[in-house]
């Protein structure tokens, strides 16, 4: 069983952790660490938990997922969507990802950025009905695809959780 919630500024310390694990594998991949979500620092985090939606997935209080939303011109971009590897494949990722998008108002296009060495990355993406845009490659060895997808006012979201009554955005769910 895990829970998710709205991330606290208490949790911002284990979601950079949590990102730095969850990244390793790609800057190994890569053979940089020069990635974004590895040189992005606490306070850029703690900034988003303020200020944006962050959501965190824990198991017995201990943080094994976390995603951002980023509000900007005309959308919102999706940030380090992470899971603790051990714990990947088990529907973590896809409860994230889709409780974020149901707190984000509607209509909203939601973009992310993606690296194409993991490849498990853009099908994930692709099954939850985003589109890759675009295909980049800022550096040699790192070939990135973005991907959008467009959240409409009619669209509903079953989640089939249960909300906590003192977080609107926490959920118990049954794993």
């Amino acid at each position: 069983m895990f829970t998710i919630r709205s991330a606290q500024v208490a949790d911002a310390i284990f979601m950079r952790d949590l990102q730095q694990r969850a990244f390793a594998e790609e800057a190994r991949r890569c053979g940089t660490r020069e990635i974004p979500p590895l040189l992005e620092d606490l306070p850029a985090i703690v900034r988003d938990v303020e200020h944006q939606i962050a959501l965190v997935a824990a198991r017995d209080g201990t943080v094994i997922g976390c995603v951002r939303a980023v509000r900007g011109e005309g959308s919102f971009t999706i940030r380090a969507l992470v899971v603790y590897p051990a714990c990947q494949g088990q529907g973590v990722g896809s409860t994230l990802l889709n409780t974020l998008e149901a707190a984000i108002p509607a209509p909203a296009r939601i973009e992310l950025t993606t690296n194409t060495v993991m490849e498990g990355n853009v099908p994930f993406y692709e099954r939850h009905g985003y589109r890759v845009t675009e295909v980049s490659t800022p550096i040699p060895g790192i070939t990135l695809a973005h991907m959008s997808k467009y959240i409409d006012i009619a669209e509903s979201i079953n989640l089939d959780l249960e909300p906590d009554a003192r977080d609107p955005w926490q959920h118990q769910l049954g794993m």
